[in-house]
């Protein structure tokens, strides 16, 4: 096995399981019983408050997208093959859909850094 594999499956491990553990993170920073904003309207006004806890099913969203995205990786050759890859080339594939799943995780978090710059906003 070369060096290479091990850091792609470490890759994509970290890639799914990124926007589950920030949440938890982010979940552990809210005092008890608090609600966060969790909708804005058209003026930037808050017109929906929730538990942080709510914020858990998009974490699973996001790693969900990333679990497909590794899939991708995984069979590229064969999606190829199949000719379902279209408008990329062969060698590009991989990169993309790497650079694709860090830019899901990097933006994961600064919604949640988001919510937390909220918060001390609205409770100072």
């Amino acid at each position: 096995m070369t060096l290479k594999k091990p850091l792609v499956i470490l890759f994509w491990t970290a890639a799914i399981a990124a926007p589950v553990i920030a949440s938890l993170v982010a979940i552990a920073q809210f005092p008890p019983g608090i609600e966060i904003p969790m909708h804005w309207n058209a003026q930037g006004q808050v017109d929906r408050f929730g538990s942080p806890r709510e914020m858990l099913p998009l974490s699973f969203i996001m790693s969900g997208c990333n679990l497909l995205l590794m899939l991708c990786y995984a069979f590229s050759d064969k999606l190829f093959d199949l000719g379902l890859v279209h408008g990329v080339s062969r060698t590009a594939t991989r990169p993309f859909l790497c650079g694709t799943a860090v830019f899901m995780v990097l933006l994961w978090i600064g919604i949640l850094a988001f919510w937390l710059s909220q918060i001390s906003q609205t409770h100072l």
